[in-house]
C-alpha cells in the first residue's frame, strides 16, 4: 500500500506504488475548530443533501460566468410542449412560461403509468398531482425533482415521464427528437446518476448521458454526494466553497457545434454512451438520439442509427474499443408497443445493436502529431436504405465527405473562408516524431479561425466550415434499419493457435488470424465477444477445421498509412508506410438477410485472389 499525490488537495491511496492497481481518493477534511488553513474537504451528512450550497451554486454561475453559460451549444429557442407546475401541482403548456428545470433519470423497470393524451385534461386540473387516485404517474423520483425545482428558486419542471404523452404517434416522436433542444433550453438540469424512478434523489428524503453533454447547467446526484457542473466549472459538496479539483470540460463537444465534422470528437462522445446499459434496449436508439440531433448541423445528412451518412463507409468500420471489450448484442424486449418509448429497431450492421464500448475508424483529416499511424476509407460500391428486407422504397446514402475529400485536399482550389496554410517545418521538427502525410497531403497543414482551442488544431486539408447559431436546425434523416449495395463476399478460416497459458495477449483478446485454404495468413477479425472466440477451435499448423470457416463480405477499402519503428533509437521514423485492407464483415444469413456478428480486414492483394462471389446484400 502507499500514499501518491492526485490533483489539488487530494490523495490517493494505492495498492502499490510500483505496479499500480486499484486507488482510492482521500481528501484532508478542514475541522471547524481547527483555525489553520489546511484541507478543502468537508464532513458531509450522511443522509441529507447540502441544498443551500446548490442555491449557491446556481447562483454564482447565473452572476458571474455570463454569456459563457448561456446555450454554449447555440441551441435554437424551443419550449417543451408541456411543463409540470410544481407550484399548482399540474401540467401546463410550455409555451406560456419561462425558465425551467429539466430531470434526467433512469426509469428503471417500474417507471409509473405512462401518460396518454386522454389523461390531460385531468392532469391540467390544480392539485391533482396530489390526487391518491394519480399516484401511479407521480414517482418518488418526481416527487423528490419538485421539491428541489422549488428549493432551486424555479416553478416550473420538464419531466418526460409527465410531459411526453403517448397515443400520439407523430407528436410523440416529436417530442423525442426535440428532447436534445429541451435539456439544452433548460436553465438547470437535475442529473440523477444513482438508482432509478422508484429511489427518488438520494439525500432528498439514463437516459442520462446526452442530457449530461447537452445541457448548460447541471446539478449531479451521483455516488451519494451532489455536483455542480457548467461551462465554467465543476463543483463538489465534499469541497469547501471557493475550491476545485479534478476539474475536466469536455473540448469535444464545442469543437463539433464550431462547424467542424470531428469524427475523432464524437467517437469518444459516442463510444462512452454505448457502455450504458437501458432496463429495455430497444430504448438505446432514442437516449441519444436528442444529441444527434444536435450534432447533426455540423454533420450534413445526420444520422442513420448512429452512423454519419456523409461519411458511412468510415463509420460502418466501427469495432470493439479494445481487443479484450466483450459486446453484447442488444434485443428488442417483449414488453407492449405501447408501453414502448419509440418504436427502434436494433440492427447488428449499428453500433447502437450492440452494448459496449466501441469506436470508429481515425480518418486522415484532422492532425494529431501524437499517432504513429493514420487511415482513410476508399469507397467500393453505393449504400441504399430501407424501412423493408424487399427494399421498397430504396434510399441512397450520400457520403458527401468522402466523395468530397479528393476536392478539399487539391492546393489549386482557393482557400475556403477563415482558413490559413501554414508551411511545416522540417529542420525544427526533426527531433520530433515524424508527421503522418496521407496521399495528397504534404508539406502542409491548414488551422480555422473558428476551432476552439485545442492540442490537436491543425487540419490536413480545408474545407468549408459550417456557422452554426441559434437559427441552425437539425436535420435528421428517416431511421430505416435496413442496408444494401452490390458487393464481394468469401470464405475465410479463423486461425487461433493453441494457447500456451492465460498469460499470453492472443487469450486476453478478441481478435483472431484469418487464412486462406492453403493457411496463408491474409488478416485479421475483430470478434465482439470471448463468446464468438469461443465458437472457434484452436487449430496447429497444417489442421483445418469447418467449424472455423467464416463467410466474409467486403464494405470498403481502408488505407492506411505508419511510421517505421526504429529498434536502436527506440522511436518511429521515415520511410512513410502504405498497405491497403479490405474492410470486412463476419454476417450470418437469416432469410436472405445478412447480420453483422464482428468486423475485420483483409490485406487488400489477398482479398482479391480469393475465390469471390458477387452478392446484392442486405444487412439488417
Amino acid at each position: 500500500m502507499g500514499l501518491r499525490g492526485a490533483n489539488g488537495s487530494s490523495l490517493e491511496i494505492t495498492q502499490s506504488l510500483k505496479w499500480g492497481g486499484f486507488y482510492w481518493g482521500l481528501l484532508l477534511a478542514k475541522s471547524d475548530a481547527d483555525p489553520t488553513p489546511l484541507g478543502t474537504g468537508r464532513i458531509l451528512n450522511p443522509n441529507w443533501a447540502d441544498t443551500e450550497t446548490l442555491k449557491r451554486w446556481k447562483s454564482q454561475c447565473l452572476t458571474h460566468h455570463g454569456s459563457k453559460c448561456e446555450n454554449p451549444m447555440k441551441i435554437w429557442q424551443m419550449r417543451p410542449a408541456w411543463l409540470i407546475d410544481v407550484e399548482r401541482k399540474c401540467i401546463v403548456p410550455g409555451e406560456e412560461v419561462g425558465d425551467y428545470v429539466a430531470l434526467s433519470y433512469r426509469w428503471g423497470k417500474d417507471a409509473g403509468r405512462r401518460v396518454n393524451v386522454s389523461a390531460i385534461p385531468q392532469l391540467k386540473v390544480t392539485n391533482t398531482l396530489n390526487d391518491p387516485e394519480l399516484a401511479a404517474y407521480v414517482t418518488p423520483m418526481l416527487r423528490d425533482a419538485m421539491h428541489l425545482t422549488t428549493i432551486l428558486g424555479e416553478r416550473f419542471l420538464w419531466a418526460d415521464a409527465l410531459c411526453i404523452h403517448h397515443g400520439d404517434s407523430t407528436a410523440t416522436a416529436e417530442q423525442l427528437n426535440l428532447m436534445g433542444a429541451i435539456y439544452s433550453n433548460a436553465i438547470v438540469t437535475i442529473i440523477a446518476a444513482d438508482g432509478d424512478s422508484q429511489d427518488g434523489l438520494r439525500g432528498l428524503q439514463g437516459w442520462t448521458y446526452q442530457e449530461l453533454k447537452l445541457s448548460q447547467r447541471r446539478v449531479l446526484f451521483r455516488n451519494n454526494e451532489l455536483h455542480w457542473e457548467c461551462r465554467c466549472s465543476v463543483w463538489h459538496e465534499e469541497l469547501i466553497d471557493g475550491f476545485e479539483i479534478d476539474k475536466y470540460i469536455d473540448p469535444r463537444i464545442p469543437v463539433i457545434l464550431a462547424g467542424f465534422p470531428d469524427i475523432e470528437s464524437l467517437d469518444n462522445v459516442l463510444g462512452y454512451y454505448n457502455e450504458r446499459d437501458f432496463s429495455y434496449d430497444e430504448d438505446a436508439p432514442a437516449g441519444i438520439s436528442g444529441l444527434l440531433s444536435i450534432v447533426s448541423r455540423s454533420f450534413t445528412g445526420g444520422f442513420l442509427y448512429g452512423l454519419a451518412e456523409s461519411m458511412f463507409d468510415r463509420c460502418l468500420c466501427w469495432k470493439p474499443c479494445w481487443g479484450g471489450t466483450n459486446l453484447r448484442r442488444r434485443v428488442i424486449s417483449s414488453r407492449p408497443a405501447e408501453e414502448r418509448v419509440a418504436s427502434a429497431a436494433l440492427p447488428s450492421w449499428s453500433w447502437l445493436g450492440w452494448q459496449g464500448l466501441v469506436k470508429f475508424t481515425y480518418d486522415a483529416d484532422r492532425i494529431n502529431d501524437r499517432c504513429n499511424w493514420k487511415s482513410e476509407v476508399v469507397p467500393i460500391t453505393d449504400w441504399y436504405t430501407s424501412s423493408s428486407s424487399r427494399g421498397e422504397p430504396l434510399r441512397k446514402i450520400d457520403q458527401t465527405w468522402i466523395g468530397a475529400r479528393a476536392r478539399f485536399q487539391d492546393m489549386n482550389n482557393p482557400l475556403p473562408q477563415g482558413w490559413t496554410r501554414i508551411e511545416y517545418d522540417f529542420e525544427t521538427t526533426k527531433n520530433l516524431q515524424p508527421r503522418i502525410w496521407p496521399d495528397g497531403c504534404s508539406r502542409y497543414h491548414y488551422e480555422h479561425e473558428d476551432m476552439p482551442d485545442d492540442d490537436c488544431k491543425s487540419w490536413y486539408f480545408p474545407f468549408p466550415v459550417k456557422h452554426i447559431d441559434t437559427s441552425t436546425k437539425p436535420f435528421m434523416p428517416e431511421q430505416t434499419p435496413y442496408l444494401y449495395c452490390k458487393t464481394k463476399k468469401a470464405s475465410l478460416w479463423v486461425w487461433q493457435a493453441p494457447g500456451e497459458g492465460g498469460n499470453r495477449r492472443e487469450d486476453a483478446e478478441n481478435i483472431v488470424s484469418l487464412r486462406t485454404m492453403l493457411g496463408n495468413d491474409v488478416g485479421s477479425l475483430h470478434l465482439h465477444n470471448e463468446s464468438q472466440k469461443g465458437r472457434f477451435a484452436k487449430l496447429s499448423e497444417g489442421h483445418k477445421d469447418s467449424s472455423n470457416e467464416v463467410e466474409l463480405v467486403a464494405t470498403c477499402i481502408v488505407r492506411h498509412y505508419s511510421l517505421t519503428w526504429d529498434e536502436e533509437l527506440q522511436k518511429y521514423r521515415y520511410p512513410q508506410n502504405t498497405k491497403d485492407t479490405y474492410n470486412v464483415l463476419w454476417v450470418t444469413w437469416e432469410g436472405g438477410v445478412a447480420y453483422r456478428l464482428a468486423n475485420g480486414n483483409v490485406n487488400r492483394e489477398d482479398w482479391e485472389g480469393l475465390n469471390m462471389e458477387e452478392v446484392s446484400l442486405i444487412l439488417g
